[in-house]
């Protein structure tokens, strides 16, 4: 693996219930004159997880820090895999423009955090 850094342990471990995680292959597909198309296996495609946090203020701030100072949105690190409970090397998805995360206000002093990230292969 080729991370520098860590999830923060003073963040939340494991995301809300409900998360999402899709995974696939890369394929070439080529169209035939006459009966099915070919496929060939041309690697394995990174999975993208879907996952929200419950945080406090203090929490927000910390992530914050982590993702715009620390790793500047693009740089790998190890997070806990929900499922395995293995560490395994993830890197923010842009949701959108620039978007990396999206906060929900909850009740006073706890936020929903919102965000995609891609396990490498």
């Amino acid at each position: 693996m080729s991370y520098s850094y860590l999830w923060p342990a003073t963040l939340p471990q494991s995301p809300q219930k409900g998360y999402t995680e899709s995974n696939g292959v890369l394929l070439l597909r080529t169209p035939m004159d006459s009966g099915p198309a070919k496929q060939r296996y041309r690697g394995k495609k990174p999975s993208v997880m879907q996952v929200t946090f419950i945080m406090s203020t203090t929490q927000l701030a910390q992530l914050e820090t982590f993702v715009l100072t620390t790793i500047k949105g693009i740089v790998r690190f190890g997070f806990p895999h929900p499922r395995t409970a293995q560490i395994v090397e993830v890197r923010i998805l842009s949701q959108s423009e620039g978007v990396l995360y999206n906060t929900t206000y909850l009740a006073p002093g706890y936020y929903s955090v919102a965000m995609q990230l891609e396990i490498l292969p």
